[in-house]
C-alpha cells in the first residue's frame, strides 16, 4: 500500500496484517526476513543491504538466552523497555502490542512470582504464537490479553508499569492510546516505553507512506507533541531520551520498499529520526476537585468540556444554573448537568478532562446530581445514551421504552433534536418521589 490515509481503523487493519503475517512466518518456520547482522527488520519491514538500524543490537548479551527461540525471531521492536522500567519484585505490568512475547517473559522474570506480566495484542497469530512462547518458557505469571491498545480491557488503577517496544507509533489515535495508558496505571504508576520519536518534521510523502507506517517511521511522533500528549493524558514528569538518531545509510534502509526517492528523502529523514526511551509517572496523588454548582461564568468552560467529549451544546445556557462542576487548581476539569421540566429531570452532558479520566470523577459527578434532584423534591431522573447503556444501571438507571417518556422530558433540546432517534433512553426513580 502506498499511502497512510484512511484514518486509524484503515491504519490498524494495515497494522494487523502485517503483524499476522510476520507470526505466520515464525510459526511455519520461514522466519522474518533479515539483515546483513541476523537481525529481524522492525514492525515486520523489509531487509535492507545493510544493518537494520531499529531492531539491532537491543537487548544485553546473555539476557534472551533461556527465551524460545520463536520469541526472539517475533522480535520487532526498537528498544529494551524491560531494562528501562526498572521492574521490581512483586510489580504487575503490562506490556502494550506484545507480539510473540520477548518482552512480556522477560518482565515475568524481573516481577518475580509475586507479579504479573501482562501482554496485549490485536493479532490472533501473535497471540497464538506468545502464548506458545509461553508454555514453553514455563512462565506461570504471565497472560497475554486480546484488544487495541486504544481500549485497554484491564480495569481502572490495575498495573504498575505499562512498557511497549515499537508499537504506540503504530497507533492512528495516540492520544487515546495515552489516555488509556493513564486509566489503567495505579496511582504513582509508571510509563516507560521504547519508541520511535521524530525530531523535527517529516516529509509528507513520508507520513503518507502505509509501508513506512507499519515500518515505524511515518507515524512517529514528534518529539514535542509526544511530551504534550502525555502531559494533557494526566502524566507528570514525561520525558524523551534519544538513543540512536538515524543517520542517511541508516534511512536508506528503511526507504528501500517505501515509494519514495530514497536518496532525497534519506537526506531529509537523516538527524530526525531515531529510537527513544519516553518515560512520565501517574501523580500519586493529587488533591480532589472542588464539587460546586455551576455559575453564569463557567460556561465557556463547561462548553469546551462538553465539545471536547463530543456532546451536544443545545440548552446548555438556560439549563447551567442547574449544573454541577468540578474545578480543580482553577481550571473546571467535569460536569454534570441536572436539566428540571417539571416534576421531573434530564440526567445530562457529563463529561470529564482527560487527564481525571480514570479517577472516579464522573461518578461523583452523577452522585451529586442525582442527590441535587433528590432534595428538589422530583420524581424521576432520566438520561439518552448512545455509549453507556452498560455504566448507568450501576447508579439505578434502566432502559425505558420512548413512549414512557413525560411530555416535559420529551420537549427538552436535548430530546428533541441533539441526541439521534438510535439513543437509549433510561431512567431512574428517585427516593424523594411520593408514593403511588
Amino acid at each position: 500500500m502506498s499511502s497512510a490515509q484512511g484514518g486509524p481503523a484503515a491504519i490498524q487493519d494495515v497494522v494487523r496484517e502485517k503483524y499476522g503475517e510476520a507470526a505466520r512466518r515464525v510459526m511455519t518456520g520461514a522466519g522474518l526476513p533479515a539483515d546483513c547482522c541476523g537481525q529481524t527488520s522492525c514492525c515486520g519491514g523489509s531487509a535492507a543491504a545493510s544493518c537494520d538500524p531499529i531492531t539491532s543490537n537491543l537487548y544485553v548479551n546473555g539476557e534472551t538466552d533461556a527465551l524460545p527461540e520463536t520469541a526472539l525471531l517475533a522480535s520487532l521492536g526498537c528498544g529494551n523497555p524491560t531494562a528501562l522500567a526498572e521492574l521490581r519484585e512483586g510489580e504487575t505490568v503490562l506490556d502494550l502490542g506484545s507480539g510473540g512475547g520477548i518482552d512480556v517473559l522477560l518482565s515475568a522474570r524481573r516481577v518475580g512470582p509475586t507479579g504479573k506480566a501482562y501482554g496485549l495484542d490485536m493479532t490472533d497469530e501473535m497471540l497464538a504464537l506468545a502464548e506458545a512462547n509461553r508454555k514453553k518458557a514455563g512462565a506461570t505469571n504471565v497472560e497475554f490479553l486480546k484488544g487495541t491498545i486504544e481500549a485497554i480491557p484491564l480495569p481502572d488503577a490495575s498495573v504498575d508499569v505499562i512498557i511497549s517496544n515499537c508499537v504506540i507509533n503504530l497507533s492512528g489515535d495516540k492520544r487515546r492510546v495515552l489516555r488509556e495508558a493513564f486509566r489503567v496505571l495505579k496511582p504513582g504508576g509508571r510509563f516507560a516505553v521504547s519508541d520511535v520519536v521524530v525530531q523535527g518534521t517529516l516529509p509528507p510523502e513520508v507520513k503518507r507512506s502505509m509501508e513506512l507506517w507499519v515500518g515505524c517511521v511515518a507515524g512517529a511522533l514528534e518529539e514535542g507533541e509526544f511530551l504534550a500528549l502525555l502531559r494533557e493524558a494526566g502524566f507528570a514528569e514525561p520525558s524523551v531520551e534519544m538513543t540512536r538518531t538515524y543517520n542517511v545509510d541508516d534511512a536508506r534502509a528503511f526507504l528501500v520498499e517505501a515509494g519514495v526517492d530514497v536518496d532525497r528523502v534519506a537526506r531529509d529523514l537523516a538527524g530526525r529520526v531515531g529510537a527513544a526511551f519516553v518515560r512520565a509517572t501517574k501523580p500519586a496523588h493529587a488533591p480532589a476537585p472542588a464539587i460546586r454548582p455551576a455559575t453564569p461564568a463557567d460556561r465557556a468552560a463547561v462548553e469546551r468540556l462538553l465539545a471536547a467529549a463530543h456532546l451536544p451544546l443545545d440548552g446548555v445556557a438556560e439549563a447551567l444554573p442547574t449544573f454541577t462542576v468540578a474545578e480543580a487548581d482553577g481550571e473546571l476539569v467535569g460536569v454534570a448537568g441536572l436539566e428540571v421540566c417539571c416534576d421531573n429531570a434530564l440526567l445530562r452532558s457529563v463529561a470529564v478532562a482527560p487527564a481525571w479520566q480514570g479517577r472516579g470523577l464522573g461518578r461523583t459527578l452523577v452522585y451529586r446530581v442525582i442527590a441535587d434532584a433528590e432534595a428538589r423534591g422530583l420524581n424521576a431522573l432520566y438520561l439518552l445514551t448512545t455509549t453507556a447503556e452498560h455504566y448507568f444501571p450501576s447508579f439505578g438507571f434502566q432502559a425505558v421504552a420512548r413512549e414512557e417518556v413525560p411530555d416535559d422530558v420529551k420537549a427538552t433540546a436535548e430530546f428533541r433534536s441533539a441526541c439521534p432517534a438510535s439513543a437509549v433512553v433510561m431512567a431512574r426513580q428517585l427516593a424523594s418521589a411520593a408514593p403511588a
